[in-house]
């Protein structure tokens, strides 16, 4: 008998070719479902809640798995963490109905980017440093910008599926500052490939004057623009949580 489990992962995405599985190249997914058949003794799969690109961290990325009901949730968080790498964690594991969706179910995620104006090499593989001074009052007026529902056509990388759309609604968009780290926090009921990325390498293109703000307001209210929006790197950007 098997049944169904919300696990939640934390990683470092630095060494993984992204979250999916896929035929060439280190994967987070790929990683959790060997560990798991190893300790089950047979193939086990698991559903995330969508995916993150190469490079991008998580501090509670959510998926689900059905499995056997031979082992108590401690059992299984320890059997975990000897087996995982040192790059990633089941932080959490619970019971729950059968008809449970990591992905279907959740009505939103928070996601973090993390910028700096200079180098540092302990924040090298978590942020982007830009290595210019940027206007913060800049930042939070095109953060303001971003709250509400928007076709994001021209912050993302289209879905593979023609039908899909590029709408998503915000209700978390703003800047703050921590010991020197600018951190842009953002809340949406669904994400788009390189969404976040591209908002903040559009936003803080107009904070460091190389775009104009007329231009991120065109790029965010218009039809599919020729030039999309700047994107930052995948290593400053942190899923943080997701609600059900």
């Amino acid at each position: 008998m098997n049944n169904r489990y919300k696990l939640t992962f934390e990683y470092d995405g630095t060494n993984f070719n992204g979250w999916q599985k896929q035929p060439e190249g280190r994967t987070v997914q790929d990683v959790i479902e060997k560990a798991l058949s190893t300790f089950y003794q047979e193939q086990i799969e698991i559903v995330g809640q969508g995916r993150t690109d190469a490079g991008v961290h998580a501090k509670e990325q959510v998926a689900h798995a059905d499995l056997p009901s031979l082992y108590s949730l401690q059992r299984i968080l320890r059997a975990m963490a000897g087996l995982f790498p040192e790059d990633v964690a089941l932080v959490d594991a619970k019971k729950m109905d059968d008809d449970f969706h990591a992905r279907f179910h959740a009505k939103s995620r928070i996601y973090q980017y993390r910028v700096l104006e200079r180098q540092s090499p302990i924040m090298r593989n978590f942020s982007w440093s830009v290595f210019k001074p940027v206007s913060v009052a800049l930042l939070d007026e095109c953060a303001g910008m971003i709250l509400g529902e928007h076709d994001f056509i021209n912050f993302c990388i289209p879905p593979d599926i023609s039908e899909m759309t590029t709408l998503c609604t915000i209700q978390q968009s703003f800047w703050r500052k921590e010991e020197g780290v600018l951190i842009y926090q953002i809340e949406g009921n669904r994400f788009l490939r390189h969404l976040v990325r591209r908002l903040v390498g559009a936003m803080v293109q107009v904070a460091d004057g190389t775009l104009q703000f007329n231009d991120f307001q065109q790029l965010l209210v218009t039809q599919p623009a020729r030039r999309k929006a700047h994107a930052a790197p995948a290593k400053g950007l942190t899923l943080m949580s997701v609600s059900y």
